[in-house]
């Protein structure tokens, strides 16, 4: 797979589709104001947040710029150099790649992020933050699988 333009449209894809989530939430709802979906499990809640998950880290929106920002230069420096990628990577990165530049934008904008994914009795989040979540994960496992298939590959031509 030597393009890698199919990359940057799911990243483009997640980006936009967090947008327009996120305009939709904060033109049509007030902060603080929860919507039920599916009672009593999911709810739309309208909230901002200057942390990560968690809200962990509050008011470090420069820490967590300065972080996307080199989780995106990584990416970009990796899918460029790389000579293969799989199929499972190219979709983590895109997801994360795109999650990432969501929750990005909405920092240099806003000085927080806008949550609104609510599954009572646990945290509110977005679409960036699944993306980025699910992409880490694709990521992770193709590096797993391939260390996995190097060790057989090493054990079987010097064991």
């Amino acid at each position: 797979m030597r393009s890698r333009g199919w990359i940057a449209a799911i990243a483009a894809a997640v980006f936009a589709l967090d947008r327009i989530l996120k305009i939709l939430v904060a033109t049509h709802m007030q902060v603080g104001e929860s919507i039920p979906v599916l009672p009593p499990i999911l709810w739309i809640t309208y909230i901002t947040n200057s942390g990560a998950a968690f809200s962990l880290l509050r008011h470090a929106t420069w820490l967590f710029i300065a972080i996307a920002v080199l989780i995106l230069l990584g990416l970009g420096w990796y899918v460029a150099r790389a000579s293969e990628l799989t199929r499972r990577f190219g979709v983590g990165a895109g997801l994360l790649a795109g999650g990432t530049a969501g929750n990005l934008w909405d920092r240099v904008v806003n000085g927080r992020v806008i949550d609104y994914i609510h599954f009572r009795y646990w945290a509110i989040f977005n679409v960036a933050d699944v993306a980025i979540v699910v992409g880490i994960i694709l990521i992770v496992w193709d590096f797993w699988l391939k260390d996995r298939e190097h060790g057989e590959i090493s054990r079987r031509r010097h064991g």
